[in-house]
């Protein structure tokens, strides 16, 4: 089961969010620079160039992946691969239509 209370920690964590947001900024650059992305994302990509949008909301949607969210609950930090797999493919999309 997961362990809600370590998963929100890690969330509020300056340094975590800090890590979630180079990868937004990475998607959000190949977003803008294709140009061919729905109108959320693109809305999205504006936010995160903007300052914008929610970390702790990005950090809540990384730690709730099982991949991530097993390696807090066992207190290892999470891959840079997974992190960056999460905002980039996994959840990129529905953070856009969460407006996150």
């Amino acid at each position: 089961m997961a362990d809600s209370i370590k998963r929100i920690q890690w969330s509020r964590v300056l340094m975590n969010q800090d890590k979630v947001l180079y990868y937004l900024f990475q998607q959000a650059k190949a977003v803008l620079t294709a140009g061919t992305a729905a109108q959320p994302e693109l809305d999205l990509a504006s936010r995160i160039y903007g300052n914008t949008v929610n970390l702790f909301a990005a950090c809540m949607i990384c730690a709730s992946n099982s991949t991530i969210g097993t390696a807090i609950d066992a207190d290892n930090a999470p891959s840079e691969s997974d992190i960056e797999y999460v905002v980039v493919t996994d959840q990129w999309e529905n953070m856009a239509n969460a407006e996150v």
